[in-house]
């Protein structure tokens, strides 16, 4: 009877009521979506370990990148320095360990800003006595800071396997005058294409951008460029577009393909000997809606990031961005 009646049901009604359905499941999955990361997302107030961990991590990697930028301005990140010292605070408060990663690499950092202040005869004494506060019970090694590189050390490294390959890329924010050959860029691109994605979707799109003005624009419409955006030749914008999937199933696809293919770029681009950066496409919506509209990018297409590129200098520091023991579990 039920196969009867499927047979006799009008195709537009039934194409209304799948997407319907479609529509419906949708609204429910991504209510729970919003509920669940609101939830357990890091603010104000008493934070769990992972919370304190992240937010801990991502204040004083702002201290190692502002000791990396060539131009090193004293006396910088003075909100950052106070972020990082109120949650270590909080840290201590909440008496999780000292002994952690997360704690002594934020001490790593607070002393290396401390000793390069000190060097060029900058006034950091009431800093200095907080840290000698923060490291009671604590100790800390060399995990924070920055590295010192040379260009013939990381291109001699290219060629290696790709442990050495791997280890040699770094996020480059100091660049020569020398500009990036878009058929470079280019062969780097079709190098990426072989990343893999659902179902082999493709749905990533780059947009390189190398006009003067433009570049401005994207300095001034995406978070974290500040200190070096000016040194860097050309911008890549990656997006994907959710026109490529369907179901509420593959909500996500487009960022986890997108993001594949953007950690593929950027190896690709070492592999040309290209210096890069990722940079973050976390907009706010007034920022989304400039870009897409100085761009031509559409609404069905997600920002995943961008990546300012440009060409070795002979000397530079990169920050250090000191890496935990990997986390995993067995089954």
């Amino acid at each position: 009877m039920k196969e009867k009646i499927k047979q006799i049901i009008p195709q537009p009604i039934k194409d209304f009521r799948n997407k319907f359905n479609k529509d419906r499941q949708m609204k429910k999955i991504i209510k729970k979506d919003n509920e669940r990361f609101s939830k357990y997302a890091f603010g104000p107030g008493e934070l769990t370990y992972p919370q304190i961990e992240a937010r801990l991590t991502k204040e004083y990697h702002s201290i190692e990148k502002g000791l990396s930028y060539d131009n090193l301005k004293l006396g910088f990140g003075k909100q950052v320095l106070q972020n990082v010292i109120d949650l270590m605070r909080q840290y201590r408060k909440q008496n999780f360990p000292l002994d952690t990663h997360v704690y002594q690499t934020a001490l790593s950092n607070l002393h290396k800003y401390i000793v390069v202040h000190q060097e060029n005869d900058y006034d950091v004494e009431e800093l200095e006595r907080t840290f000698n506060q923060l490291k009671e019970g604590a100790n800390f090694g060399d995990t924070g800071g920055v590295y010192y590189k040379t260009k013939e050390e990381i291109l001699n490294s290219i060629n290696h396997d790709f442990k050495d390959f791997s280890l040699s890329r770094h996020s480059i924010r100091d660049y020569s005058e020398e500009p990036v050959s878009n058929d470079l860029i280019i062969k780097a691109l079709e190098l990426a294409t072989h990343t893999p994605s659902a179902c082999n979707r493709q749905p990533w799109k780059v947009r390189i951008v190398e006009d003067t003005i433009l570049k401005k624009f994207i300095q001034n419409n995406q978070n974290g460029n500040r200190g070096f955006g000016d040194y860097i030749n050309k911008f890549l914008i990656i997006t994907t577009d959710i026109q490529c999937y369907d179901r509420s199933r593959e909500r996500n696809q487009a960022n986890i393909d997108g993001g594949m293919f953007a950690m593929n770029l950027l190896y690709a681009l070492h592999y040309y000997k290209i210096a890069s950066i990722p940079l973050s496409a976390s907009l706010s919506g007034e920022q989304e809606d400039n870009l897409r509209h100085k761009f031509e990018i559409s609404e069905s297409e997600n920002f995943i990031m961008f990546i300012g590129i440009g060409n070795y200098t002979e000397k530079f520091k990169i920050a250090k961005s000191d890496r935990r023991a990997p986390r995993y579990i067995v089954f």
